[in-house]
């Protein structure tokens, strides 16, 4: 079990801020030596789910976790219910629309609808922290109190000037979601990007959300209301499809 935290350690190191990494940058993520480093490597690449670059040393992640990133797909629950609402949602918003599920920790996000179909991507999973994403911060709003605490337990990485890194504050930002019903990412991920996310329920709790996205000059301070009503009708949506089955 012990080899098996250490290989999920050394996957978790790849981001699409860092698709390539050296061997001493895994090392120095991980807090691993670098002959432990290399061995789990080397065991990853046999079985295709880490690509080492034949002109130096640099590792990344296979094609492998394509296959099973559709597996994973097929088997959610999530894009049958939410893929129609959330192309209507893209259509009545004229903005990009993401689709993600929680997978206790982080929001994945697994689907999304843009304006420009060639932009979009039949499988995308990207894992971000919920603190600082529309979708996330309605998952944790959405929460009880003491379980999005306890997620928010560690440090918080501060991606752009406006990520909120202040747990009080943050917590303060949590409760005014949950009273209005909807997030607002305020350039928190990346910088000229804004956000407005709602959370997606089953019969039981919360296992997602739905967020439209957007370049700032077009999410005024007017328009957020109006953004709003369509992200938490959409969500609502979504939510009825689940309890329907």
């Amino acid at each position: 079990m012990k080899s098996l935290h250490k290989i999920s350690l050394v996957l978790e190191c790849f981001s699409p801020d860092a698709p390539r990494l050296g061997l001493a940058d895994i090392a120095s993520k991980t807090d691993m030596p670098k002959a432990t480093v290399h061995r789990f490597l080397k065991s990853l690449k046999a079985i295709g789910l880490v690509v080492q670059d034949g002109n130096r040393d640099d590792y990344r992640l296979g094609l492998r976790f394509l296959s099973l990133g559709g597996t994973v797909l097929s088997d959610l629950d999530i894009p049958r219910h939410a893929r129609k609402p959330a192309a209507s949602l893209m259509n009545q918003s004229g903005e990009a629309v993401h689709v993600c599920v929680f997978d206790g920790q982080n929001v994945v996000s697994i689907d999304r609808h843009e304006m420009q179909e060639s932009t979009n991507e039949i499988i995308r999973l990207e894992r971000e922290p919920p603190y600082c994403t529309g979708t996330g911060k309605a998952v944790l709003a959405a929460l009880p109190e003491d379980t999005a605490h306890t997620l928010l337990a560690g440090e918080l990485k501060k991606f752009t000037e406006n990520t909120i890194t202040d747990k009080e504050q943050l917590y303060r930002e949590l409760v005014a979601t949950r009273a209005r019903g909807y997030s607002l990412d305020n350039e928190e991920r990346k910088i000229g990007i804004r956000c407005v996310g709602a959370a997606i329920r089953n019969r039981k709790s919360v296992v997602g959300a739905i967020s439209v996205t957007g370049p700032k000059h077009r999410f005024l301070q007017a328009r957020l209301p109006i953004l709003a009503d369509l992200v938490t009708a959409t969500a609502a949506q979504i939510s009825l499809s689940f309890e329907r089955g």
